[in-house]
């Protein structure tokens, strides 16, 4: 493809993060292969952009004209600098409220772009996050039935994404189901095409069980000026761009080491998160704060910050949290509202972020909850990220530079395997330089 003056393209494919967790892992997958990738956070301009930019939003529980206005403003970013094709990025389990705001921010987009037809692809079957006949599967639950339904802020009680998606949707959404998939490209683009001409269908939900039905998907949908879902589907691209020209060959992948104190922060509820701090407090000391003291009046901030200057002090990692039994947080939720009491715990963790690096030299920082890493990222004024490779679920690199440096592990509450806040923090003190996973991942299944 070329643009008007018949030259290649600079950047081959822009996308729209709902969050920074998933953004960065979505930048992680394209650098693993091989494809220079920028992430910047927020809808200032950004500093650097390459073959692939992602612009990390905060507005998956944003109010919906809040969200779409950011994401229009990060659409004119990318759409300024040339953008061959648009993706919009959200979470593997369609993370979202009745309202929104896939729905309408996709829209959006759409309307900006003036094209009729959009594919939804949210399934990351690595992790056993499937779509079997429209409906999410989160391992053999279907997702209404998972922990999901307890998220307490987007908990996803219906697992028919075609009723959820029509539901924050004008346009009619339609199923691209597993049989028409298992026939690949060719026939995916044909009852799209044929659902919007006899059904009037624009929005598709395509299921998808396997790795195959990610990359059928991509080959699909390679050509179309926009594409959603989850960072999956993306990692199916890139041998996609190499075939056409659109970028002459994969980059070796290269990321800086950084040393200094090492901590991690958990705002997220989420089972994982709990087990692998569980696992991380065997070797290293753990403050919980309790966000129902706020209310009462203690400076939570205070006590953390003399805990980590302890923790400091006896030359080990050390991490902090917010996460409370899901009773407690039922009862906080009561008294004072579930977004408000999601917005005063980020606060108090980004209050904390700050102490500790800014005040007392944390260069190595690991980050569990989506909205949590977006909060603490902002407070601590980092505007652009070079990602690193994508190693598993949940593992994903970053360094900031400016405005200090620092070495970054920011990740979604449900992921990662249970030792990973130890491994990632000795993990940031070694540098990256290896060839693309051209070969040897995603999965071929």
């Amino acid at each position: 493809m070329e643009t008007n003056n018949g030259t290649r393209p600079g950047l081959v494919f822009g996308v729209i993060a709902d969050d920074l967790t998933g953004g960065l892992e979505l930048a992680s997958m394209l650098v693993a292969r091989g494809i220079p990738t920028s992430l910047s956070v927020g809808i200032e301009m950004p500093a650097d952009i390459r073959t692939a930019h992602v612009i990390a939003l905060k507005s998956r529980v944003a109010p919906v004209e809040d969200a779409v206005r950011s994401t229009l403003a990060a659409l004119d970013i990318l759409l300024d600098r040339g953008a061959r094709q648009i993706f919009f990025k959200y979470c593997a389990t369609f993370d979202s409220t009745p309202a929104g705001n896939i729905g309408p921010c996709a829209e959006a987009i759409m309307e900006r772009l003036r094209t009729d037809q959009a594919f939804f692809v949210p399934a990351l079957c690595e992790t056993g996050r499937t779509v079997y006949q429209g409906h999410m599967f989160a391992g053999e639950e279907l997702l209404g039935e998972s922990s999901k339904r307890f998220d307490p802020l987007t908990p996803m009680t219906d697992s028919n994404l075609v009723r959820v998606l029509q539901g924050q949707s004008r346009r009619s959404v339609g199923l691209i189901d597993y049989t028409v998939v298992d026939r690949g490209p060719d026939a995916i683009r044909s009852n799209a095409q044929d659902q919007a001409a006899r059904a009037g269908k624009s929005l598709f939900i395509a299921d998808t069980l396997y790795e195959h039905h990610l990359a059928a998907l991509a080959r699909a949908s390679a050509d179309m000026r926009f594409l959603t879902g989850n960072s999956s589907v993306t990692a199916h691209l890139p041998p996609i761009w190499l075939e056409r020209g659109l970028v002459e060959q994969a980059s070796a992948i290269r990321l800086a080491p950084v040393d200094g104190p090492g901590a991690v922060l958990v705002g997220s509820v989420a089972p994982q998160s709990a087990a692998q701090l569980k696992r991380f407090s065997a070797t290293s000391p753990v403050c919980t704060v309790d966000i129902a003291r706020a209310y009462a009046g203690h400076d939570l901030v205070e006590e953390a910050r003399r805990f980590a200057v302890s923790a400091i002090a006896s030359g080990g990692n050390f991490a902090i949290s917010t996460a409370l039994p899901q009773h407690r947080i039922d009862e906080l939720q009561s008294a004072h509202g579930r977004l408000e009491l999601g917005a005063r715990a980020e606060a108090i963790l980004s209050e904390i972020a700050k102490v500790i690096v800014l005040e007392l030299g944390v260069r190595r920082l690991v980050v569990a909850g989506g909205e949590t890493s977006g909060a603490i990222v902002r407070a601590l004024g980092i505007r652009d990220l070079q990602p690193g490779p994508y190693r598993e679920p949940g593992f994903s690199r970053a360094v900031a530079t400016e405005p200090f440096p620092i070495a970054l592990m920011l990740k979604s509450g449900k992921l990662g395997s249970i030792d990973l806040f130890a491994t990632a923090l000795e993990d940031m003190c070694h540098p990256i330089a290896e060839d693309p996973l051209l070969t040897r991942w995603p999965p071929k299944g």
